[in-house]
């Protein structure tokens, strides 16, 4: 089984404070591969939901041979700083405008790109052609890929591969056999700005794993089959560097990402158990400590969330993780928790099977709440430990002997797992 657990942080990682206005400057990926990308430490919900409190990074690439290929572009707000970058590397001179992907954080540069560069051919996919026309009302200059399709720059090919529903259905990947560099677009990429190095050997990559496990889980997890086709389709190429639109670049040991996205689409996780809870009055949250108490007995590693306190980018991310899940939460009108049923509502949307979970939580008139959210995640193969820990108002000393022993059994049902 893969270990994908993250190592302490160094203290020098911690000690650092990152300003808004740090930039990343051009770096060469190889000799005539070049990365432009920028880091954003302004947005701070990445597509208006899931937080980023350590930033992004757009990632951008030119390639060049005889002729010049940008790879991706970036979010507009950060323009200015882009086309400085462009023009440093190549003066403008750039011949084709790889799009893989259109979702505006790649694409929104490109009409004041295209200002500088009216005569540069756009390469993209069919399903992109139209976007391209419905974002930015641009229909000249392009030109469709097929799968498999070959463009020679003069010393250097890139190759083309349909990557759909990774995570748009337009996606695409390409690929550099000279130096045999992926240029992945969302695949293999993470949240957290790239403020300690731009390579993965040039950092602690532990530092942006777990932000790859939750970018996965938040952005990519509902297309995990769609995924793992493309994996299946990659699978021949030799990689040598994984250069994605996010995140770190991976070139001395790119099997490590490739490993994890292997494990993460087949929906692996490690042993372990996340408590996710909630409470209105404390009723509920008295019981958690026993619960985690009962886990640690078992000798299984334990995380502990809340719903009210913690967003669900984090909850959907370890619960993705770990192979078993304890939910405690109060019964409110008639039903779960408010922000629980928001976490099953997309629990079931992610399509995340297959794990162990236990229950328990306060009512008073109402008994319903833990049995419905049972229903709601059986439908996803989940296996539910009983008993259903259900109790009126404030737990009894019997309660919290019973709140133990149910997080040594699920814990001791995902080691028998």
């Amino acid at each position: 089984m893969i270990d994908f657990e993250v190592k302490p942080l160094n203290r020098a990682f911690k000690l650092i404070r990152i300003k808004p206005q740090m930039l990343i400057k051009m770096k060469e990926v190889v000799p005539d591969v070049y990365y432009i990308g920028v880091n954003d430490h302004l947005t701070k919900l990445f597509e208006g939901l899931w937080p980023i409190p350590e930033g992004v990074s757009y990632n951008s690439y030119v390639v060049k041979g005889e002729k010049t290929a940008l790879i991706e572009t970036v979010k507009i707000p950060f323009i200015d700083e882009f086309l400085k970058k462009v023009e440093e590397v190549t003066s403008f001179d750039i011949d084709y405008i790889i799009l893989n992907h259109i979702e505006p954080d790649h694409s929104s540069s490109l009409p004041r790109l295209l200002e500088k560069v009216p005569n540069a051919t756009i390469y993209c996919s069919k399903k992109a052609e139209g976007m391209l026309d419905s974002l930015y009302g641009i229909t000249e200059n392009i030109h469709v890929v097929e799968e498999g399709e070959k463009l020679d720059l003069g010393g250097r090919e890139l190759v083309f591969y349909m990557d759909p529903l990774v995570h748009w259905p337009e996606t695409m990947i390409t690929y550099d056999t000279k130096d045999k560099i992926l240029f992945s677009c969302d695949a293999f990429g993470s949240y957290k700005a790239l403020d300690f190095g731009l390579f993965h050997d040039e950092c602690d990559p532990d530092i942006y794993y777990e932000e790859t496990i939750r970018y996965f889980s938040n952005i990519i997890a509902k297309y995990v089959k769609y995924v793992k086709k493309a994996m299946e389709k990659l699978a021949g190429l030799d990689i040598k560097i994984i250069a994605p639109a996010h995140g770190l670049i991976w070139r001395k040991n790119p099997q490590r990402i490739i490993d994890l996205y292997i494990h993460l689409s087949d929906r692996m996780a490690i042993p372990g158990v996340v408590v996710i809870w909630g409470s209105m009055y404390g009723n509920t949250a008295k019981v958690v400590n026993h619960v985690v108490e009962g886990i640690k007995e078992a000798g299984l590693p334990v995380k502990v969330l809340n719903f009210s306190a913690d967003h669900l980018s984090y909850l959907i991310k370890e619960t993705w993780k770990y192979k078993g899940v304890i939910l405690g939460f109060p019964t409110y009108d008639g039903g779960p928790f408010l922000n629980t049923s928001y976490y099953l509502h997309l629990i079931k949307r992610k399509d995340l099977k297959e794990r162990i979970v236990g229950f328990f939580g306060s009512s008073m008139w109402s008994g319903r709440a833990l049995k419905q959210a049972a229903d709601q995640v059986q439908e996803l193969d989940w296996e539910v430990v009983e008993p259903l820990l259900e109790f009126k108002g404030s737990p009894t000393d019997e309660v919290l002997e019973q709140a133990k022993q149910l997080g040594k059994a699920v814990a001791e049902r995902v080691k028998s797992s």
